[in-house]
Formats: C-alpha cells, structure tokens, sequence
C-alpha cells in the first residue's frame, strides 16, 4: 500500500495541518486523516530535536511507524527552515520497506550462517587437535609403582563377607 503525507504550514493561522492519505485504488489516494496543530508547539517541539517532535506529531488518530514518523519530522523540519514554501509532501510504499526489510533479513541469515561454519570449523580443527593427543601412549596400572594397588581378584571379592552372614539357622 502506498501512502502520502501532505504537510501545511499555515502562518496566518499560525497552524501546522497534515493530512494522511492511502492508495486504495490504484493511482487513486484517499484521504484518511488530518490533524492540526499549533505552529508555535510544533516549532518548539522541532527545536528540541526529533524525538520531542514525533512525540508531539503522533495522536490517537495520526501515528505513523517510526520509519514514516522520523521522515516526516524532516520533512517538518526543512518545512521550517524554507520561508517560501508553504507545503511538502512525502510519500512511502509498504512494498519498498518489504523489500528492504527482506533485504535486511537475509543479509543477517547469511552472517548467521558465516558465524555458525567458523564454528564448526573451529569445532573441528579443536577436535583433530585433541585427537592427537589421544594417540599418546597412556600410563598403564601394571607401568606404575604403587605397591597399595588391589589385585583384581580382591577388587571383585565383594559379597565373601556376605556368605557368611547369611547362614543364622
């Protein structure tokens, strides 16, 4: 959907008044909003920055996305700054943001997918260096000298003990 914003500076009035307009047909705008402002607010509001202005600019009835409300605080702006100009309007398609945004999307997967592959690849090369030293001959229990070591067969001479025990009668 594409849309139009008509900004008008009325000095006289001493007013500020924009008008919110979509397509809804094709090269056909309807008018969908129009809010007025006061001049002297919307000039103080501009001289504090962009931010204030925007906060002053938004409504319950006028509140464009934050990519609109930033240009058409701009727009505002140069509005201003031109004492022959009484007018400006600016213009947004949803499918040029879209696409941008689809843009954006995919450009971050990629640098995802980049990311994830020197992982793995570190992964890999961390994994044939450790299976180095798994080639490296390990110290056996018979190569050490400990006399207290346990013959393997006392290790499992576990329930002798118990037989004993266990005939009461």
């Amino acid at each position: 959907m594409k849309q139009k914003y008509a900004i008008t500076k009325d000095p006289g009035a001493g007013q500020v008044k924009i008008q919110e307009f979509a397509e809804l047909d094709k090269d056909a705008f309807s008018l969908v909003c129009e809010e007025t402002y006061d001049g002297e607010k919307i000039r103080a509001a501009a001289s504090e920055g962009k931010e204030p202005l925007i906060e002053v600019l938004r409504t319950p009835n006028l509140y464009p996305v934050s990519e609109y409300a930033e240009k058409i605080a701009e727009s505002i702006n140069t509005l201003f700054g031109q004492t022959e100009e009484d007018s400006v309007e600016v213009c947004f398609d949803d499918l040029d943001a879209l696409k941008k945004e689809k843009d954006e999307a995919a450009e971050e997967e990629e640098e995802d997918t980049m990311a994830l592959d020197d992982l793995l690849e570190e992964d890999v090369e961390e994994q044939g260096a450790s299976d180095e030293t798994m080639d490296e001959p390990k110290k056996s229990d018979e190569d050490t000298d400990d006399s207290a070591s346990l013959n393997d067969e006392d290790s499992l001479d576990v329930f002798d003990d118990d037989e004993d025990d266990t005939d009461l009668s």
